[in-house]
């Protein structure tokens, strides 16, 4: 009887659940096919005829030197601006996870930047840095100092800082999230053991919200891969190629040179690259889900 019920139960999932199957196979099977299928063919936006040729885009792609100059850039900016959200958002949890006059009107201006949309934001923050115009640039000349957001030495800080200042309302938010949800009673143990603010911080609130924070790290960094709207806006991916993320990268070869088979290999090199992280991910979702928390 049980087993007929179970078989029972399993057929009106999967009918119930074949609409949605139905839809995710439109929106994700079957572009992910074109995009295998036009990888492997030579579509050129400024030739009329396109035919197979096999894995000769993805040679290609795999010694554009520019590609891997995108990749490294990528990873660099992604790294970086993820640790500093990280470490910034989880310490202003710290700071907003007690009570305080006002914590309610800088709760919500903290959240501020996450709702403007990044490629607003992008061009608030170019009129911001502009040189003839700008505000920072105007009170930097005041004292005597120069800056220019395409010098070498600024390009790469004016993109971290960009990033900084729109996402760590989002590490903030989830660290917060998290942060409330701690029991009481871990804390009122450490405190009846002796343990100060420090060891209480290093001993039980880290260790408890590891699985939380990896999330949150994991779920920051893949959101920093995509990067392109930003950059784009604030550098066009220059000077030269040396902002240029490998969404960018991407743009350029199919929107821009045309050559959209080699840009679909490229994504598609990209994925594969990803591909291998993907299980460790899983598995930090895993461990989030089954907290005793």
């Amino acid at each position: 009887m049980s087993t007929t019920f179970n078989r029972e139960r399993k057929v009106a999932g999967w009918i119930l659940s074949a609409p949605l199957l139905i839809l995710l196979a439109g929106l994700l099977v079957w572009p992910v096919y074109l995009g295998i299928q036009t990888s492997m063919t030579h579509d050129v936006l400024s030739e009329f005829e396109t035919y197979p040729v096999g894995l000769e885009n993805f040679r290609s792609i795999l010694t554009e030197p520019n590609f891997w100059s995108s990749i490294r850039f990528t990873l660099i900016f992604a790294l970086t601006a993820t640790i500093i959200e990280l470490i910034l958002g989880f310490s202003l949890a710290l700071l907003f996870d007690r009570v305080f006059p006002g914590k309610r009107v800088l709760f919500s201006l903290m959240l501020v930047p996450i709702m403007i949309a990044p490629s607003l934001m992008a061009v608030m923050f170019r009129l911001i840095l502009n040189e003839n115009i700008g505000v920072i640039p105007g009170v930097l000349e005041k004292i005597g100092l120069s800056y220019s957001i395409f010098d070498q030495n600024n390009v790469f800080t004016s993109l971290i800082a960009l990033d900084v200042v729109e996402f760590t309302a989002f590490t903030f938010l989830l660290s917060y999230s998290a942060l409330q949800n701690m029991p009481q009673e871990i804390y009122e143990a450490a405190s009846i053991d002796g343990a100060n603010a420090r060891q209480t911080l290093w001993r039980v609130t880290l260790p408890m919200l590891k699985p939380a924070l990896a999330i949150v790290f994991l779920l920051r960094i893949l959101d920093s891969i995509r990067t392109f709207d930003s950059i784009y806006i604030l550098t066009g991916g220059g000077p030269g190629t040396t902002t240029q993320t490998v969404g960018i990268y991407i743009y350029k070869t199919a929107f821009i040179y045309g050559d959209f088979g080699l840009a679909a290999s490229a994504a598609i090199v990209l994925v594969l690259l990803l591909a291998p992280f993907m299980p460790s991910i899983i598995k930090q979702f895993n461990l989030g889900a089954g907290d005793p928390r």
